[in-house]
């Protein structure tokens, strides 16, 4: 009993002198600053022991960060730790009194502010009543937002980056690239269009035109593309 006492003891020692948190690195983050990273993954008052962090971060659930999917914290040594963070992606910005309001794939503004992030769409054919930062678009038409989504997912998901996303009066959407017009037309088979568009732009490189794929359906396959 002694024995096991003592050995107790030293491991507690070992653990509180031997894992003191110094060095914190962080990786992935773009919305939030190092610094803000920091103060939230050390929150509590027993954040000054490496071990803890660690597996407080593996074992439990922690408190959700607007607009970051994950977190993953991994020792690299007795004193630092390294957070790797991953951001939930930027899929568009409409603009609004002036400035830039960027949304996420859920419809939830992330920043308003004047700055051009790059690779990120802008969408046009949309009004928001109010644009407050971490609350969802604020559309007279729900069902508008939620098509604007999905297919801003879409593009995302194949790595297409138009320069412009329009929607229109109709409910139908249309994607400029710059030398290529894309007509999407309305929401039905709309999976299946941008799969077909993801796999013909690498063939219109160096072309200018419209491409027509708002007549597409299982049953009529024809894609027409009309050169300038």
């Amino acid at each position: 009993m002694l024995v096991f006492l003592f050995l107790a003891a030293l491991l507690c020692l070992v653990g509180i002198t031997g894992f003191q948190l110094k060095n914190v690195k962080v990786s992935g983050n773009e919305l939030y600053t190092d610094q803000q990273i920091k103060d939230s993954v050390l929150s509590d008052e027993y954040s000054w022991n490496t071990l803890y962090v660690v597996l407080k971060y593996r074992l439990f659930q922690t408190e959700e960060i607007p607009f970051i999917d994950e977190m993953e914290i991994k020792m690299l040594s007795p004193n630092a730790i390294q957070v790797k963070v991953y951001e939930k992606a930027i899929v568009g910005y409409i603009e609004a009194n002036n400035q830039n309001v960027y949304f996420d794939k859920d419809g939830f503004v992330v920043e308003i502010s004047k700055r051009q992030i790059a690779h990120v769409p802008k969408v046009d054919g949309i009004e928001c009543r109010k644009v407050v930062v971490y609350e969802k678009l604020n559309l007279n038409d729900e069902q508008a937002l939620s098509l604007l989504l999905i297919f801003s997912q879409q593009l995302a998901k194949y790595e297409l980056v138009p320069k412009t996303i329009a929607f229109y009066e109709d409910r139908t959407l249309s994607a400029d690239f710059g030398s290529i017009q894309a007509e999407i037309g309305d929401d039905e088979y709309l999976v299946e269009k941008v799969m077909r568009l993801d796999a013909i732009m690498p063939k219109l490189s160096g072309k200018k035109g419209t491409l027509h794929l708002e007549n597409w359906t299982p049953l009529t396959t024809d894609i027409i593309f009309e050169p300038d």
